[in-house]
Order: structure tokens, then C-alpha cells, then sequence
């Protein structure tokens, strides 16, 4: 695995940044969800948290690409490792691929007529499901409770994608340190 420091990560976002004001608005949202993904982190035995610093800072890196509203949204985490693995980070890009709600599976992506290649992009290690629920409880650039993350999520895409999201939280918090 290619290790980055954190000053690395920032120079990565601001090197595809579409425009200043862009990259402090993802570097902002960022820095929450890596604190929170840490926090987590912590709590949890056998986590790589030099790798949960510098990821979560660079999970949302395709956002720069795919603007953040309107149909190509959805395509920012592909767009994210795209980059990523052009730059040799290739543990990095499967977070940026992965953390989109909890996952998208191919059944989603077929139910949903989503604009994505048909495969699953679903977070596997302990890492990225980390990134992908702290990620879930970050409005914009403050933390926000479970409930409110599940309410928006069943507005915006409906009950099963909130209950996704709901067992991905309960997955993450299982695997704290008794």
C-alpha cells in the first residue's frame, strides 16, 4: 500500500481542485469526515488510522469532476479513483469508489437506472466502511445525528437505501472495542 501524508492528500485535492472556492468547500466537508472516521476509528482494534487520515480526506476527491449536484453525482466516487489510481493510490480509490451512502450494489444500479458501470461498489475493509458511515454523518461540514442521516437519505432515495445506511451504522458500531 502507497502511504501519503496528510499534507500530501491536501496538495492531491487542491492539484484537481475545478476552482478555489470548490477546494475549500471539499476540503472543509473533508476534514469532518476525517475526524469522525478517526474518532470511530479509535474505538475499533486492528485499523489502520494513518490510512483513515489521509483516505477520508481524498474520498470525495472526484466531487471536483462531477460538480455536486445533478446527474453526474452520483459518478464522483468512480471519477475519485479514477483519479486516485492514476496517482498510485490504489487503497485510496477503492474508499472513493465505495463510500457513496453504503454502497451501491448492481442491483442498485439496475433498480435505479443508475449511470454507472454494472458492478458493486460496496465498502469492504473495516477502513472504508468506517469512511463510508462517518462520511453518512457529515452534513456539508457539521456532524449529524444517525436519525437525521437515515431521514435524508429515505427522502432523497428511499427506505431501502436508508436501511442500508442504518445497518452499515450498526456493522460500524459492532465492531467497537468491548
Amino acid at each position: 500500500m502507497k502511504k501519503i501524508s496528510e499534507k500530501e492528500a491536501i496538495r492531491l485535492l487542491k492539484k484537481y481542485a475545478d476552482s478555489e472556492k470548490n477546494f475549500e468547500g471539499v476540503l472543509a466537508h473533508s476534514k469532518v469526515v476525517q475526524k469522525l472516521a478517526l474518532d470511530i476509528g479509535k474505538k475499533i482494534k486492528d485499523v489502520d488510522l494513518d490510512f483513515i487520515k489521509t483516505a477520508s480526506l481524498l474520498h470525495d476527491i472526484g466531487r471536483f469532476k462531477s460538480g455536486i449536484k445533478g446527474k453526474n453525482v452520483v459518478k464522483h466516487g468512480i471519477f475519485g479513483a479514477d483519479i486516485l489510481r492514476k496517482e498510485g493510490l490504489y487503497e485510496h480509490a477503492l474508499v472513493a469508489e465505495r463510500h457513496l451512502g453504503a454502497g451501491i450494489s448492481k442491483e442498485d444500479i439496475i433498480e435505479q437506472g443508475l449511470e454507472l458501470p454494472l458492478q458493486d461498489y460496496i465498502p469492504i475493509s473495516k477502513e472504508e466502511k468506517i469512511i463510508c458511515h462517518a462520511d453518512n454523518l457529515v452534513g456539508h461540514c457539521k456532524e449529524i445525528s444517525l436519525q437525521k442521516a437515515i431521514g435524508r437519505y429515505e427522502k432523497e432515495l428511499g427506505k431501502k437505501v436508508a436501511r442500508k445506511i442504518k445497518e452499515l451504522a450498526e456493522e460500524v458500531e459492532g465492531m467497537k472495542k468491548k
